[in-house]
C-alpha cells in the first residue's frame, strides 16, 4: 500500500482488509515521504492490528514505494491497494481460492467506481490481453490495479517492477509486462472486488494531463517494443491523436499540442508516428466506438 499524505484515508483502506473474509493477511503500508500524520496514523494501525507493518523511504513515486513493498512482501500471494481505495470483504479469499484450485498466476475481478457523493458503480470488464492493453487500454478496457492478484513466484520469477525511467503510466506498463510474461490467468466477472474512487472534480486539466502522460509514456514505449507490438502502439498513437483533437475542440485548450513533441524524441518514435498517420482511418472507429460507450450509451 503505497501511501503519500493519505491520513484521511488510510484508516478505510485498513477497515476494509480488516473486514475480509481471509484473515490470513499482510498489508505493508509503504510511506513515501509524507508530510502529513500519515506515519502517525500507520503506527496506530500497527499497534492495533500486528498483520499491518510500515516501511518508510524518502518521496520517490508511487512506483517506487510499490517495489519497495514487494521486496518485502512474504506472502504467497501479491495485493496492491491505494490508500484511497478500497477491498470487498471476500475478494482475497475468492480469489486465492480460484488461483489454487486452477494454479493460477495472475487473476482479477471486475469493480465499481465510487464517487464522491456515496454512489457506487458497478463496471463491466472484459478479459485483458495485449491487443487490448495496446489499443484500447484506457478506452474501454481499464481495470485498477487492486482488482489485480498476482502469484509472488510469477513476479519474481520474471523481475517484475515498476520503476521506470518514465514515471508516468507505471500501471499501463506494469500490465504490459505482466501479460506479455504469459501468465495463466483468469477473470472472475461475477465478483466486483474492487472499489475505486473517482474524484469528480478537475476534469479539464485531469484530461489533459492524461494524454499529456500519454503521449510522453508512447514516446518512451517506442524504444521498447519489436515489430508487431510497435505496429498496435502505432494504432495507439493515432487514436490518441484523434482524441487530442477531440479534447483540444471540447475544451478550447492546445495544451496537450507540447506534448505530442515528445513523440520526436528518438527515431522510434518518428517513424511510429508516420505510421499512425496512415492509421487515421482505421483508429477513428476504435474512437468512434469509445465516444458512443462513454458518452452516449451512459
Amino acid at each position: 500500500m503505497p501511501c503519500y499524505n493519505q491520513a484521511s484515508f488510510l484508516p478505510q483502506a485498513i477497515a476494509s482488509l480488516q473486514a475480509q473474509t481471509l484473515p490470513d493477511w499482510e498489508c505493508l503500508i509503504v510511506d513515501d515521504g509524507s508530510t502529513d500524520d500519515t506515519p502517525v496514523v500507520a503506527r496506530q494501525m500497527m499497534t492495533q492490528d500486528p498483520r499491518v507493518r510500515l516501511l518508510q523511504k524518502e518521496n520517490g513515486g508511487s512506483a517506487s514505494a510499490r517495489d519497495l513493498g514487494l521486496e518485502h512482501a512474504q506472502g504467497k500471494y501479491i495485493q496492491f491497494l491505494d490508500a484511497d481505495d478500497a477491498l470487498s470483504p471476500d475478494k482475497l479469499q475468492r480469489q486465492v481460492e480460484v488461483m489454487e484450485q486452477q494454479d493460477l498466476e495472475m487473476s482479477y475481478t471486475a469493480f465499481c467506481q465510487t464517487f464522491a457523493a456515496g454512489l457506487q458503480q458497478p463496471t463491466q470488464v472484459v478479459r485483458l490481453n495485449l491487443f487490448r492493453l495496446f489499443v484500447d487500454w484506457g478506452l474501454s478496457s481499464s481495470v485498477p490495479i487492486h482488482a489485480f492478484m498476482y502469484r509472488t513466484a510469477f513476479l519474481r520469477r520474471h523481475a517484475l517492477s515498476f520503476s521506470s525511467p518514465c514515471r508516468v503510466r507505471e500501471d499501463w506498463r506494469w500490465h504490459i509486462r505482466c501479460f506479455g510474461a504469459q501468465p495463466k490467468q483468469a477473470l472472475l466477472p461475477d465478483c466486483c472486488g474492487a472499489y475505486y474512487f473517482q474524484n469528480e472534480q478537475g476534469k479539464t486539466g485531469s484530461y489533459i494531463r492524461i494524454q499529456e502522460g500519454n503521449f510522453r509514456f508512447m514516446a518512451y514505449m517506442s524504444e521498447q517494443l519489436t515489430v508487431v507490438p510497435a505496429l498496435l502502439w502505432a494504432l495507439r498513437i493515432s487514436e490518441e491523436l484523434w482524441l487530442w483533437v477531440l479534447r483540444m475542440l471540447k475544451y478550447r485548450s492546445t495544451a496537450v499540442a507540447s506534448s505530442i513533441v515528445q513523440l520526436w524524441a528518438n527515431p522510434s518514435a518518428i517513424i511510429l508516428f508516420i505510421v499512425a498517420w496512415w492509421l487515421l482511418p482505421l483508429s477513428f472507429w476504435f474512437v468512434l466506438v469509445y465516444f458512443i460507450k462513454t458518452y452516449l450509451l451512459k
